[in-house]
């Protein structure tokens, strides 16, 4: 169990919520691109940065859950009140707005009613509508479906399999085994493309959080100051190494692997390095970067939430369309400033408030008995 305020977690989820950012900010380069393909590295870090939330996710969700349930006080209903009054009001509000933004834009209202559940990518591809809130929707489902896991572990069919020999660990990588055999078969079946038909979809992307989960467990039987530590973040970087050289050179959306087991190498290289980043409290760095991270870290999901709005704002609505790559580029600075402001504001006057009402309706349990500080500052 992870003990204090952990920056190297900080680090992981700025780092993670910036390269969608940056991702996004390219996106203004398309006026004065001629071939659009030249845009395939670009979509890489955005595309990684949504693995390394699910990762983190799973790994903080999977810490706090953990604790809980071995001290004998996994609470479901606390539990997914505390997660739904922190995710949902950002969730909704944006659904909102993009909503009032067709509206104003097209003239008409887009079909959302699966929005309001988060099925709108549950074993299908989401329509363009509020594109961002797919991989909330694998996040809701995992935050719904993983503490029901672990009470039906704890019953008469988990003692069963303990008794048979298998570890926690050893349940989780079943897990994943299935779920990887269920997206083999979802892509043998049905031939989808990479993106939309696999990477966006629920049912073929709940592996992702899971191997977070495995990345806890991992910190709880290393040592401090082991060398295994090490030896496995190297892994990890080499196993992301081998992600990129496959999204950039196998044919995505006719390449089995590259719809199957590139999506087990992503999340499972960047689980290998969240033991490292969970030791890291970066006591060198100077104030004001530390500071920076733990403010991004702190804005992260309101910046997740809120970018890709305020991006359809400015070209949909202020007609953002710029002539040369220099008046691109200012425009993806002015973009980037304009979203931090934003996510800060939306921290600030609508995020701040429900987490206050979640903390005295569902109060936290406290370090000291369950669960983690570290988890409990940091879980999205």
């Amino acid at each position: 169990m992870m003990r204090g305020h952990v920056l190297g977690l900080d680090l992981v989820r700025a780092l993670a919520v910036l390269m969608v950012l940056i991702t996004h900010a390219s996106f203004l380069f398309v006026p004065v691109v001629a071939d659009l393909s030249t845009f395939e590295p670009w979509l890489l870090p955005g595309q990684l940065g949504v693995e390394l939330f699910f990762v983190l996710s799973g790994f903080l969700i999977g810490d706090m859950l953990i604790s809980e349930a071995q001290a004998g006080r996994l609470d479901l209903r606390r539990f997914w009140l505390r997660r739904w009054l922190r995710t949902l009001p950002n969730y909704y509000l944006f659904l909102i707005l993009n909503l009032l933004l067709v509206r104003w834009l097209e003239g008409a209202w887009p079909g959302v009613w699966d929005y309001a559940v988060f099925a709108q990518n549950l074993a299908w591809p989401t329509q363009a509508f509020y594109q961002e809130s797919w991989s909330l929707a694998v996040e809701e489902i995992f935050y719904l479906a993983a503490p029901l896991l672990i009470v039906i572990g704890q019953g008469r069919i988990g003692r069963a399999l303990r008794n048979a020999g298998c570890s926690p660990t050893g349940l989780i990588i079943l897990a994943i085994a299935v779920f990887t055999l269920v997206r083999l078969l979802y892509v043998l079946q049905v031939g989808p493309s990479w993106d939309e038909g696999v990477r966006k979809v629920v049912v073929a992307r709940l592996d992702a959080i899971a191997y977070g989960v495995v990345a806890i467990l991992m910190v709880r039987r290393f040592k401090p100051g082991s060398r295994a530590v090490v030896a496995v973040a190297a892994g990890g970087v080499a196993g992301l190494m081998i992600c990129a050289w496959m999204y950039l050179n196998l044919p995505r959306d006719s390449s089995l692997m590259a719809r199957t087991l590139l999506f087990n190498l992503m999340p499972a290289s960047f689980a290998a390095m969240l033991p490292m980043a969970a030791r890291w409290q970066g006591h060198r760095l100077p104030s004001g970067i530390r500071t920076t991270i733990t403010r991004l870290a702190l804005w992260s999901y309101a910046l997740y939430v809120s970018h890709a709005l305020l991006l359809r704002i400015l070209v949909g609505a202020l007609g953002w369309h710029g002539r040369s790559t220099a008046e691109c580029l200012l425009q993806a600075v002015l973009f980037c400033a304009l979203a931090i402001l934003l996510c800060a504001a939306v921290y600030q006057c609508f995020e701040r408030p429900w987490l206050a009402l979640r903390d005295r309706i569902a109060p936290r349990i406290r370090p000291g008995n369950q669960a983690s500080s570290a988890v409990q500052s940091m879980t999205p």
